[in-house]
């Protein structure tokens, strides 16, 4: 899935595969309905943009079945691809750290890291027998 995410990032990519498709559903509708190519594409493109004229119609099992496909396929796969590609590429995440801001992050987390593990040996040098002591006060 991340193949095909990585696949359709940039808006070249996204026609690609919104043209592709309804090409492709062109031409399988030209083989089944027996229609010319520039008829068969236009009908895909009006299909697929669910105008859907009515001017030509798929008469044949295997012409209806394309339909079907290309009419899902491209109101729930393809267009909502490109809306949330493009909505990504518009939209701003405010609370997005900078490689800096992360770097720093980085740091300070190890300097705290650092000083608690630097405190604890100290703890742990200063009070040989902690357990010792905790016992004396229960009793």
């Amino acid at each position: 899935m991340e193949r095909f995410v990585k696949a359709t990032d940039t808006f070249k990519e996204l026609m690609l595969l919104y043209f592709g498709t309804v090409v492709l559903g062109g031409l399988l509708f030209s083989f089944f309905e027996g229609k010319p190519i520039d008829d068969s594409l236009w009908w895909a493109f009006v299909t697929a943009l669910t105008v859907g004229y009515g001017d030509i119609v798929p008469v044949t099992p295997g012409g209806r079945i394309v339909a079907i496909v290309l009419m899902h396929s491209v109101i729930f796969i393809v267009a909502p691809i490109i809306i949330g590609r493009l909505l990504n590429k518009i939209t701003i995440d405010a609370n997005q750290f900078t490689h800096d801001e992360q770097e720093q992050i980085k740091k300070d987390i190890a300097d705290i890291k650092q000083m608690l593990s630097g405190r604890l040996e100290t703890m742990r040098n200063s009070d040989p027998e902690p357990a010792s002591r905790l016992g004396s006060r229960g009793s």
